[in-house]
C-alpha cells in the first residue's frame, strides 16, 4: 500500500486552485447559492493543549560542530559549500534523532483569499505521531471552495506509528471547525467520519537511510543554488541560511515535488517563478527553524482557459523541550492511540 502524505505541496496546490476556480466563477455571477459553513458543527477537543507552552529557544543535545569555517561575504562559491554542507548534517540529523518535533505553519494567497494550515509533528523514542489541520476562510469564494472539493480545502489528519509494536495507523476527516482561545488555535474534528482509514508502513522519518533524506521538496547543490549567504549568530548559538534556487533549474524541484505541483494544477506547463529559504541551525547540527518562501504560475488549470498563480509561506519551527515532545498533549492523540491498542 502506498504511503498517502498530506500538508503536501499537491495538497496545497490542489486546494490553490481549487480556489481559483471557485472565486472566478463567484465573480462572475454564475454561482447563486452559498454554502454556510460551520452549518455541522463538530466538537473541540477537551483538551489543554497551548501551543504557546511549545519552547524553540531550548537547543538540543548534541556536540558542537566542529572545522565549521564561514567563508568572506565575497566568497560565493565558499558560501553556497558551506550552507550545503550545513544543511546535509541537518537533515541526516533529522532523520536520526529520535526526539524532536516540529510544528508547520502554512500561508497561502491566491487572488487575495488566503487559506492556512497547521501540522504537528512529533518523533519520541519509539512512537511518531503527526496531525494536521487545513481549512479556507470561512465566507466568499472560500465557503464555495469548500463545498466543492472539502478533501483537499478543509480536513483533518492524523497518524501515529508505534516502531517498538511495528504497527501505525492514519486518518482523514471530513469535517473541520476551528476557534480561537486566548491566541490558541483548537481544531473541531470529527472523526466517525472519514475520507479513509489505513494501516501505514514505517513513517520515513523513522527509517535510518542517510544521505538521501530531505526534509523539503528542493535540492540544494552547486547547480541549483544561485546565491548562498551564512552567518553565525555567535550569541544565539545557530548559523543562519539564506539560499535563493534557480527554478529553471530541472534538479532543482524533486520529483516528488514536480508531480504534486503538476498534478495539482493539472497542467504540465505549471512552474515555480521564485524560491527562497531561510533556515536556522543550531550549532550542534540540528534544525532550529525552516522558512520557505515560494511562487508559482500555471497558464492552464485543468484544461480551462485561465492562468493562476501565488505566494506560499511555509515556516517550519523545530522543538526539543519536554512538553513539545509529549505526544499526549496534543489535540486527538490520546484518543487515537487507544483506539489503536484497542483494534
Amino acid at each position: 500500500m502506498p504511503r498517502i502524505q498530506h500538508t503536501t505541496k499537491e495538497n496545497k496546490v490542489k486546494a490553490v486552485i481549487i480556489i481559483t476556480i471557485a472565486l472566478a466563477v463567484y465573480i462572475t455571477g454564475a454561482i447563486f447559492s452559498v454554502y454556510y459553513f460551520g452549518k455541522k458543527r463538530v466538537r473541540i477537543d477537551a483538551t489543554d493543549f497551548d501551543p504557546t507552552l511549545m519552547d524553540s529557544s531550548i537547543k538540543p543535545q548534541g556536540e558542537m560542530l566542529t572545522g565549521i569555517i564561514i567563508p568572506d561575504a565575497s566568497d560565493k562559491e565558499g558560501q553556497i559549500k558551506l550552507a550545503i554542507k550545513l544543511y546535509t548534517i541537518a537533515n541526516s540529523n533529522l532523520q536520526n534523532d529520535s526526539r524532536v518535533a516540529f510544528a508547520v505553519n502554512t500561508n497561502t494567497e491566491v487572488m487575495g483569499v488566503n487559506t492556512g494550515g497547521i501540522r504537528y509533528t512529533i518523533k519520541n523514542g519509539n512512537e511518531f505521531f503527526n496531525e494536521d489541520f487545513f481549512f479556507v476562510p470561512q465566507d466568499g469564494a472560500g465557503m464555495i471552495a469548500k463545498k466543492a472539493s472539502p478533501e483537499y480545502t478543509n480536513y483533518g489528519y492524523r497518524r501515529y506509528y508505534n516502531l517498538s509494536k511495528n504497527i501505525g495507523y492514519e486518518q482523514k476527516a471530513k469535517e473541520l471547525s476551528f476557534t480561537t482561545c486566548s491566541g490558541t488555535i483548537l481544531f473541531g474534528v470529527d472523526w466517525t467520519d472519514l475520507y479513509f482509514e489505513n494501516k501505514i508502513d514505517i513513517p520515513q522519518e523513522f527509517v535510518q537511510s542517510g544521505a538521501d533524506y530531505k526534509y523539503y521538496n528542493y535540492i540544494w547543490d552547486e547547480d541549483t543554488i544561485l546565491e548562498a549567504s551564512v552567518e553565525y549568530e555567535n550569541a544565539k548559538g545557530y548559523y543562519e541560511i539564506v539560499v535563493k534556487l534557480d527554478c529553471k533549474n530541472e534538479k532543482t524541484i524533486t520529483d516528488e515535488g514536480k508531480k504534486a505541483l503538476e498534478d495539482g494544477a493539472g497542467d504540465k506547463d505549471a512552474v515555480y517563478t521564485s524560491i527562497v529559504e531561510t533556515v536556522q541551525i543550531w550549532d550542534n547540527g540540528r534544525y532550529k527553524v525552516f522558512n520557505t518562501l515560494d511562487s508559482w504560475y500555471s497558464p492552464h488549470i485543468h484544461g480551462l482557459p485561465f492562468s493562476t498563480s501565488s505566494e506560499n509561506d511555509y515556516k517550519t519551527t523545530f522543538y526539543y523541550d519536554s512538553y513539545s515532545l509529549n505526544i499526549s498533549n496534543y489535540q486527538y492523540a490520546k484518543e487515537f492511540i487507544e483506539y489503536i491498542q484497542n483494534k
